[in-house]
């Protein structure tokens, strides 16, 4: 491909990460994917303020050539996949937890955000590490400060309850009613209102002789031992392959742009990760394996890894291992190295350009990366295939990379032989429409030619890709796709929210399954309309699969899971637009060109 389609994906990618917004009644507030910032400019809200302060009481590479830590014996029987492998498979990248992102995935409402805390004079910040206990409790702050933590936001309200451990009391604001506060426990009424939500906190006083920890809020009357909630849960039926991504690797790496903390990040070690019970899952490895593995049981779906590129080779052998012994029987794990080690936008892929640089591999600066990412995914790799020795069938090994020139993946591939450590080659192919491919056109344009060309540009890409997979031997898979729609508000929610949408995810799903075959991932499960895109097929967990969400319709119908009175069979052309600018117009009518102030990156970067 050239050059100026690989700065088109940077552009896409850049975008993506930079549209992320939340809001709170009619406010909005800028936030960044991957980021832990989102939650920080949330919580600087005067009222969370007034709850705080007045209102109460090296780089760690794996670069060895074997493993540094044994593995345990195996504790499920070699399975055979009943199906094939190869067969086509609809699944879905998830959301982060946080809370701004359209997402409710734990019953425990204390997982959508960091620990902050905050004082008469002071905004809210993050609690230093130091101020945590091994499991991520917050156990003393300096004199004058309290802690917080949003919660995540239920898809409904409901009458919830707070139990803790330690000298209370804790206090709860936000969108809440009858508050009641009894020794260990915190009860109120949650009023939940999608889209334009609005979120609650939880804040306390630290007592360091007995500190606040063990907090779980969820339903009044629910059960204690369920993990997911089932909005959530119900949302992800049918799929057949889950990517934790935003779990993981975007939780470790904030893979959300350059502005983020750069690399290298600490070194992941399994001794430091989050677990289960832990206060927080922000940093260090993001959410726990446990429940990644749990919920692709739960739903019967084919769990997908992004190893951190900083995990050392401890980390990722014990985190194969308990994978391979706790994944159900017939389900297939996918794995890959890190998340886009092609595109500049991210520190990673700026460290292993250095690193090859460092090794002197041979090439540009891309190709150096290129090789180093191969070559460390190599070593990866072969970590996860010594762990699955004897039952590989259960492991399909991913080499990921740039979808826009498929000649960087062949040389990956092809660079010391690689190839071989590999199943299946995954891009992400897109079908993009951005704010500097708009000149005001109609939505009847946007919807009936553009996007529909736009499909069988990145169906012909996918199948240069294929090209180069089947040249190794190797499967074709996507680690994301779908649409790729960056545009302002009113226009991005119409053209996301059209019921011609139906009938593009409808040929664009059925286009794959026909001519390529293999797993699509598209992206993403949830997330807002927001100021610039809306990567959800819905939402947020628990939206109604009505003529709102066109997207997520054509994929349950795939995936066999729609109801009747959720299908969409008509591609009714609405009668009128609402423009940039406001105005409203025909349907069929081209929209005035305004300047616009949408941020976007420019060819030199």
């Amino acid at each position: 491909m050239p050059v100026n389609a690989a700065t088109r994906e940077r552009k896409l990618k850049l975008a993506k990460r930079l549209a992320a917004v939340h809001t709170s009644g009619t406010s909005w507030a800028s936030t960044h994917e991957g980021t832990r910032m989102g939650s920080l400019k949330a919580l600087s809200a005067a009222p969370l303020f007034c709850l705080l302060a007045a209102c109460g009481s090296a780089s760690g590479t794996s670069n060895n050539t074997t493993a540094n830590a044994p593995v345990t014996a195996n504790a499920v029987s070699q399975t055979t996949v009943s199906t094939d492998p190869t067969a086509f498979r609809l699944g879905t990248n998830l959301p982060t937890v946080e809370y701004w992102d359209g997402s409710r995935p734990f019953m425990n409402l204390i997982y959508g955000s960091a620990w902050t805390m905050s004082s008469a004079t002071s905004g809210a910040t993050p609690v230093p590490s130091e101020y945590l206990d091994a499991n991520g409790w917050v156990k003393s702050l300096p004199t004058g400060y309290r802690a917080a933590k949003v919660l995540s936001i239920p898809a409904a309200s409901a009458d919830m309850v707070c139990t803790y451990q330690g000298n209370g009391p804790l206090d709860v604001a936000g969108p809440v009613s009858n508050v009641v506060q009894t020794a260990g426990k915190t009860t109120f009424h949650y009023n939940s209102s999608y889209p334009s939500v609005q979120w609650a906190w939880l804040a306390f006083n630290v007592d360091p002789s007995n500190y606040i920890r063990n907090v779980d809020c969820r339903e009044v009357g629910s059960t204690t031992t369920s993990s997911f909630a089932p909005e959530f849960t119900n949302t992800l039926a049918g799929f057949k392959v889950i990517r934790f991504m935003k779990w993981q690797t975007d939780a470790v790496e904030g893979n959300g742009g350059v502005t983020d903390t750069p690399f290298p990040t600490p070194t992941i070690t399994w001794a430091t990760r989050n677990k289960p019970a832990d206060g927080q899952y922000m940093g260090k490895d993001g959410v726990p394996v446990e429940l990644e593995v749990e919920l692709a049981n739960q739903v019967g779906a084919d769990p997908f890894f992004s190893m951190p590129w900083n995990a050392d080779d401890d980390y990722i052998t014990r985190f194969a291992t308990y994978v391979r012994d706790n994944l159900a029987p017939g389900r297939v794990a996918y794995v890959e190295t890190s998340n886009e080690v092609w595109n500049w936008q991210y520190w990673v892929t700026h460290q292993a350009a250095n690193e090859g640089s460092a090794e002197g591999l041979p090439g540009t600066q891309f190709e150096q990366l290129t090789e180093r990412y191969a070559e460390k995914s190599q070593h990866v790799m072969q970590i996860w295939t010594n762990v699955f020795a004897g039952q590989t069938n259960r492991l399909v090994r991913v080499f990921s990379f740039q979808n826009a020139q498929p000649t960087y993946a062949d040389l990956g591939l092809k660079y010391n032989s690689s190839y071989r450590s590999f199943d299946a080659l995954a891009t992400a192919p897109y079908w993009a429409f951005m704010q500097n491919d708009y000149t005001g056109q109609s939505l009847d344009t946007i919807m009936n030619t553009i996007l529909p060309a736009k499909i069988t540009d990145t169906l012909n890409l996918a199948a240069q890709n294929k090209a180069v997979a089947q040249k190794y031997g190797l499967r074709y898979i996507t680690y994301e796709a779908g649409q790729h729609v960056v545009l302002p508000n009113p226009l991005l929610t119409q053209i996301e929210t059209d019921t011609r949408m139906y009938d593009l995810y409808k040929s664009y799903i059925g286009q794959w399954q026909a001519n390529i075959g293999d797993t699509l991932t598209l992206f993403n499960l949830t997330g807002p309309l927001s100021m610039g895109a809306g990567w959800g097929m819905v939402q947020w967990a628990g939206q109604p699969v009505s003529q709102a969400t066109p997207k997520m319709q054509a994929v349950k119908e795939f995936l066999g899971t729609t109801v009747a009175s959720d299908t969409t069979t008509s591609t009714t052309t609405p009668g009128t637009q609402v423009c940039p600018d406001g105005s409203i117009i025909s349907a069929t009518s081209t929209c005035p060109t305004a300047p616009t102030t949408s941020t976007q990156v420019c060819s030199d970067g």
